[in-house]
């Protein structure tokens, strides 16, 4: 299936250059076998056997960036790139696993051998042709959008082609002379860097402090090559994907600050300083003179950084009609076919013929939230017994003996019928499944649940919004956990607050508490007691469990809690908990709720639902966690460069004056936890500054 991702139109000066039209070749009609010879492309493949830390060695000792994996006679059999040493260094990957086991994990592979024909060409092939590919690549966001493998008609490898390459492409000599990005007609006006750099709310950042897993995990994550390091005084430096790959291959532990591994390594920041106002062939020749694949953009003649530049950026920008854009990948997560096929056995039958009582004894038994029922004459129809439809039972005075076909035929199945749009396929993914509940859940109808129908109309199964949290806890990655936002979110940031739950009273009946429910449309209640302490959580649970158990809906809540049957898991989580720690716990449990608080044995300050674990996990997918440059310029983060160690007294004059929440040393990670809330007054106006001499940027 194909990823989606979300493209962003980078905001650009209302002055700039439309791309350039179809017509051209800015190559200058180079081809593949012109960039594999001048280049010399020995040395960039690796065999089969080979190990992820022999990919790591080999990427570190050369400046190339992604090696061809081939089998012992030549053949090509996949690509492996920096981002998958970046992934083997955030997932704690052993150095000795074999780079034909990583390729065929195509869930951990960047290029995979069945994404492998996205990425192919051959020798003949225009270099204008392997851009078109590369940033259609780089475009869908699913697979390496920087490689490019040159494969001979026989199947034997030839070369790999990356963007720094084509961007050396651009600046070769015998092009200059006649360089379309050099003619300064008013046809075709001349691109300069301000044009195609990356603006502040793409860049993103991190602390001097932030460790090197830390680092990686935000590459990966934000599909970005370079991150910069801010500091209380400014910009302090930048760490690229080499930089991880020259790490993991070193044996660096994930755990050292990237402050510790940066220092006194090359290229420094400084060697990466382009003026904003440079033409882009004079960036694409400093990319290649250096062999840098990302520069640090600076207002002319100033200090303040503005932008980054790739040189996938220079590729997106100066091919014939190709849209400026910026894909961040959107986490899709399983399918609910595969969650249901993990959990099969929570999907349950109700017989023909059985009462409620009966149906409630087989929910309450089996930890599942709903049951599947046959009705009509023959049992051709299906309907859906819900934790709500019987409590609704309860609530309108049903007697366990009833018939279940009888109270869904007497309802006229409008509690029992499952709308078509919510009768969902087995290849939905699981976060818009997630959306699709969130946004049924409308006024006056709860929806904790979805059927999952096969294209012939079959039933699979019932997806519930517990399911989220399993899906949740079956995911192997630590990558794929963290695009969730399950570790990164405390459940405070989306639990419902104490003081909008509806509220019984321990003398209240059970019937009237399940009542409650009902009328405000919510699956829980506080019981509270007339000191307002909170005694615990009335569910749709409490009416499977008296049904099945024959307890009375005349008699007392506090009853209830004295005879409820036992083996509760923990009901209280804290409120810094994060996501996949409270989802873990309703998983354990069969939990559909759990009361926040702020301390152990304090009061609660609100209730966390399995519904509110798909609020959390779709609002994660549209919310990124990391801080861009733009973001931090609303605070006023803003230095000068300073050689050496700033001294104490003017690190507390700039000490994170803008935002009161950021702690001493440079840690703003609660402010990427939980997007900090910040007074007006708090907001200044600010530049981002290289810290340091002054530097001329006309030369360079």
């Amino acid at each position: 299936m194909e990823r989606k991702v979300k493209a962003e139109a980078e905001l650009e000066d209302v002055h700039s250059p439309q791309p350039m039209g179809s017509g051209k070749d800015v190559f200058g009609g180079l081809t593949v076998s012109w960039v594999t010879g001048y280049l010399k492309m020995e040395g960039c493949e690796l065999r089969s056997t080979s190990t992820i830390g022999d990919l790591a060695q080999a990427l570190a000792a050369s400046d190339r960036t992604a090696m061809a994996v081939v089998d012992k006679d030549g053949r090509l059999l996949g690509l492996a790139t920096v981002v998958d040493v970046m992934r083997a260094y955030v997932e704690g990957t052993p150095l000795e696993q074999h780079l034909a086991d990583w390729l065929a994990s195509a869930a951990a592979a960047r290029a995979p051998p069945q994404k492998l024909q996205r990425l192919l060409v051959q020798p003949s092939a225009s270099l204008a042709e392997v851009a078109e590919k590369m940033v259609a690549n780089a475009v869908a966001g699913d697979c390496a959008c920087h490689h490019i493998v040159v494969q001979e008609d026989s199947g034997r490898f030839h070369g790999v082609v990356s963007s720094l390459d084509l961007v050396n492409g651009l600046c070769h000599y015998e092009m200059w002379r006649h360089h379309p990005l050099l003619q300064e007609d008013e046809a075709e006006p001349t691109l300069f860097v301000r044009h195609v750099m990356k603006q502040r709310d793409h860049i993103f950042t991190c602390t001097p402090k932030s460790t090197m897993k830390d680092a990686a995990k935000e590459l990966l994550l934000t599909n970005q090559g370079s991150i910069l390091i801010l500091d209380d005084l400014g910009l302090s430096g930048i760490i690229t994907q080499r930089d991880l790959v020259k790490a993991f291959a070193a044996g660096v532990s994930g755990s050292v600050t990237v402050d510790h591994w940066l220092y006194g390594q090359s290229p420094s920041v400084k060697d990466r300083i382009i003026d904003s106002g440079a033409k882009l062939v004079d960036a694409a020749n400093l990319m290649t003179t250096r062999r840098l694949e990302h520069l640090v953009v600076c207002q002319p003649g100033e200090t303040e950084v503005v932008g980054t530049l790739s040189s996938l950026d220079v590729l997106l920008r100066t091919r014939a009609n190709t849209p400026l854009l910026r894909s961040m990948p959107l986490w899709l997560g399983p399918t609910v076919g595969e969650v249901l096929d993990s959990h099969h056995h929570l999907t349950h039958i109700c017989p023909r013929g059985a009462t409620l009582g009966e149906a409630a004894e087989l929910l309450d038994n089996s930890g599942a939230s709903s049951l599947i029922a046959r009705i009509g004459a023959h049992g051709s129809n299906l309907g859906l017994l819900t934790e709500n439809g019987l409590l609704r039972a309860c609530v309108d005075g049903w007697s366990s003996k009833a018939d279940v076909e009888d109270w869904m035929a007497a309802t006229e199945f409008q509690h029992a019928a499952v709308p078509l749009h919510l009768q969902v396929p087995p290849s939905m993914p699981l976060t818009e499944a997630a959306s699709l509940m969130l946004s049924a859940a409308e006024p006056g109808r709860t929806c904790h649940h979805l059927v999952v129908r096969a294209l012939a109309g079959t039933w699979l199964g019932v997806f519930s919004a517990l399911d989220i949290a399993r899906a949740i806890q079956s995911l192997a990655s630590e990558l794929d956990i963290a695009r969730t936002g399950a570790t990164e979110t405390p459940v405070g940031a989306i639990m419902k607050l104490e003081e909008t739950m509806p509220k019984c009273r321990p003398t209240d009946s059970l019937g009237s508490a399940l009542g409650t429910l009902d009328k405000f449309c919510q699956n829980a209640a506080l019981v509270v007691d007339d000191a307002g302490e909170v005694l615990g959580l009335i569910t749709p649970r409490c009416a499977i469990q008296a049904i099945s158990i024959g307890f009375s809906m005349d008699r007392s809540v506090a009853d209830w809690f004295a005879v409820r049957p036992a083996g509760e898991g923990p009901r209280e989580v804290l409120i810094n908990t994060p996501l996949k720690d409270a989802a873990a716990i309703m998983t354990a449990h069969v939990l559909h709720h759990l009361l926040v608080a702020e301390a152990p044995g304090a009061r609660p300050v609100g209730v966390l639902s399995s519904l509110d674990l798909a609020r959390g996990i779709v609002s994660a997918n549209y919310h990124c966690p990391f801080l861009s440059l733009g973001w931090l310029q609303l605070f006023g983060a803003s230095a000068s460069f300073a050689q050496g160690p700033p001294s104490v007294a003017l690190r507390a004059t700039h000490k994170r004056r803008w935002s009161p929440t950021l702690e001493e040393g440079g840690d703003y990670s609660p402010l990427r936890a939980a997007g900090a809330v910040v007074q007006s007054s708090d907001v200044r106006a600010g530049r981002h500054l290289m810290r340091g001499a002054q530097f001329d940027t006309a030369a360079e």
